[in-house]
């Protein structure tokens, strides 16, 4: 694809975001003729088409329109178009049981936590970052924002997805406070009326599955429903180590007990065409679980347990302005979080957290670019024990940006400046990003950026148990530059680039006289390197298709005591790969996966390690019928059925599991 045409695919990302209207993939999108509502005058007919006849009109013959289909980056998210992004898509994995943490962790520079798998809690770092230092969106909404301690991705219904964006570095100029690391940014199924799914499954461990979606059209509207339950029992077996402190002591036999897991959610969504070319965009979510907390092997909690809660309600209009060459976008959004803990079988304790927010944009086209003006602001609050009360805080910012074209288009230059207030913090984050098309579908991309995170309600104000707060904390601080050589052309997508960052005033819990407590005593180097790898399809080779990601990462603490400067950040491993081939022999597929994390350490002296773990994974698909799709998948997942892996807190991680699951759709 010539430069030109990816520059005004970049363009449409961005027109299509401030109007609430999104690609249908961020590899390609297929224009349709729009259907036009009756009796509204105000939907024009195709320009190459003749005026529709009334029904009672001579009928005339169809006309069939061939699509039209536009390839967009596939490294290229619509909130910073230079940034160092990974779109992944979910339709890759259909009928597949990965939840949102395990798609997350197929894009580079990304390291997924799972807390013992199967439903249990799972947290993302982008670049050696905390948890929460990595901003967590759905549909644009901020999860988790407010409490600092980092999005639950398990707490994601798994089958809304439509893609997510993985965005790399410091991007709060784009996205706001807390993207230290970087953003992950969920974005659910699109309402396109006629498409629909249903699927159920079931697998090893008593886990079961079942969702549908449809989209149709009611008069100017087109609504989408999706519901979804997954759930788990849990108990699979492992090998564990009972006396770790001697090195030969034989491992011994157990069952992860209370373990299971329960999940379900209700995705409402309605669009329409309004008045002046505008559209408007609805959307409400609700999603719960319950899961056991079983503890660790060597400390077990058969009493505990866990439930949680989400509601989200959002509105977005937009579109042309009173001028040419300017869109005007406005954005609201409701978000109610509920999480109740019960310990040692005793009475229920709750945490209730609610965040409201609204911003309006403009979109301005000018003789060398197009500049984007946003103005947002919003509350967050978090009742909870050991907060001494409900505690709240308001947050206002004003974003500026622009997208600037020279040499013919070629090259793209994109500043960006956000002043933002989060109570009583104030922070100014800044990014230079620029790309430069090269001959052979090559190009070259480059940024630089700051931005802060403010500490969190939990950080500041909440005691529990041996964790006491401190209110002095001051926001944490990245500076981060990155740089890449990518392909992207018929062959497929390549990437490979490296990165340096320095985080400073990172929040770090120390044990003080009183118990643990958090202090800005961390300041931490990170530099790596990051690949990426997707081939297209090969129809002489059975559809072969190949990807793959690759990261690097060093952290060095650059503060602290004798024992623990210039020592890698605990639970940050230098090495990880993930990698997937597949083939598509007529109407079945065949695919193998291969996942590395390489050692880590898990304390700050870096005297005890984790070793690497080498993960497998295989799978199939046998098309039953076609009209509708109807697919039988099967997975399994740790294929050379390892029971004595361990993630980094030393819970098991599941053995082999076989999941069969029936697919029908359209």
């Amino acid at each position: 694809m010539s430069s030109k045409a990816l520059l005004w695919g970049a363009c449409a990302l961005v027109v299509c975001s401030a109007a609430g209207v999104r690609p249908a993939s961020a590899e390609e999108a297929v224009l349709r003729p729009a259907p036009v509502p009756a009796g509204d005058a105000a939907s024009p007919s195709p320009p190459t088409s003749p005026a529709i006849p009334s029904a009672s009109s001579t009928p005339v013959d169809t006309v069939h329109l061939d699509e039209v289909v536009v390839r967009y980056h596939r490294t290229q998210a619509a909130g910073d178009p230079t940034g160092s992004a990974t779109v992944v898509e979910a339709s890759r994995f259909a009928g597949e049981a990965k939840d949102v943490a395990q798609l997350v962790a197929t894009a580079p520079g990304v390291s997924v936590t799972e807390y013992g798998g199967l439903g249990q809690l799972a947290t993302v770092s982008i670049r050696g970052s905390m948890a929460n230092g990595v901003l967590v969106l759905m549909d644009g909404v901020p999860l988790d924002r407010g409490s600092g301690v980092g999005a639950d991705l398990a707490s994601i219904p798994r089958h809304w997805v439509e893609r997510i964006e993985v965005v790399r570095g410091a991007e709060g100029a784009h996205y706001g406070a807390g993207a230290l690391g970087g953003v992950v940014n969920v974005l659910t199924r699109r309402p396109e009326a006629g498409l629909w799914s249903a699927e159920a499954g079931w697998g090893s461990f008593s886990t079961g599955t079942v969702a549908a979606d449809g989209a149709l059209p009611a008069g100017p509207w087109t609504l989408l429903a999706a519901g979804s339950l997954d759930w788990t029992e849990g108990d699979f077996p492992f090998r564990f180590d009972p006396t770790p402190s001697e090195p030969s002591s034989p491992l011994v036999g157990q069952v992860r007990a209370h373990n299971a897991a329960r999940r379900g959610g209700l995705l409402l969504k309605a669009a329409r065409p309004i008045d002046a070319g505008w559209r408007l965009d609805l959307l409400a979510q609700l999603s719960g679980g319950r899961r056991d907390l079983p503890g660790w092997p060597y400390a077990l909690t058969p009493g505990d347990a866990q439930r949680d809660g989400r509601a989200i309600l959002s509105a977005r209009a937009g579109g042309p302005g009173p001028r040419q060459g300017l869109e005007l976008g406005l954005r609201a959004h409701a978000r109610l979080d509920g999480l109740d803990l019960q310990r040692s079988g005793g009475p229920w304790s709750s945490q209730r957290g609610t965040g409201l927010g609204a911003e309006g944009e403009a979109l301005l086209d000018h003789p060398l670019g197009r500049v984007r003006l946003a103005l947002a602001g919003g509350l967050e609050t978090l009742d909870a024990v050991g907060l001494g009360g409900t505690r709240a805080r308001g947050e206002g910012s004003l974003a500026l940006s622009d997208e600037l074209e020279q040499a013919g288009s070629r090259l793209r230059v994109a500043p960006a400046l956000r002043a933002e207030l989060v109570g009583p913090f104030r922070g100014l984050s800044g990014k230079l990003g620029a790309t430069f098309a090269l001959p052979a579908d090559l190009s070259l991309r480059a940024s630089a950026g700051r931005t802060f995170r403010p500490p969190g309600f939990a950080e500041l104000h909440l005691v529990q148990g041996a964790a006491i707060p401190n209110p002095d904390l001051v926001p944490e601080r990245a500076l981060a530059a990155d740089a890449a050589l990518a392909y992207d052309g018929p062959l497929g997508l390549a990437s490979v680039g490296g990165y340096a960052q320095l985080v400073q005033d990172l929040v770090y819990y120390e044990r003080t006289t009183f118990g643990v407590k958090p202090f800005n005593a961390g300041k931490v180097s990170v530099a790596g390197l990051e690949t990426e790898l997707a081939t297209a399809p090969a129809p002489a080779l059975l559809g072969l298709t190949g990807a793959a990601s690759y990261t690097y990462l060093r952290t060095e603490a650059l503060r602290g005591t004798a024992a623990t400067l210039g020592r890698d950040v605990p639970h940050r491993a230098r090495h990880r790969l993930f990698a997937r081939v597949a083939v598509a022999p007529g109407p079945a597929t065949l695919h193998l996966e291969a996942e590395l994390v390489g050692r880590q350490y898990t304390d700050a002296a870096n005297t005890e390690a984790v070793p690497a773990v080498l993960r497998y994974a295989a799978g199939g698909s046998l098309r039953l019928a076609e009209h509708p799709d109807l697919r039988l998948h099967l997975e399994v997942k740790n294929l050379a059925d390892a029971r004595a892996q361990l993630e980094p807190n030393q819970n098991p991680l599941p053995g082999r599991m076989v999941m069969v699951t029936l697919r029908a759709g359209r």
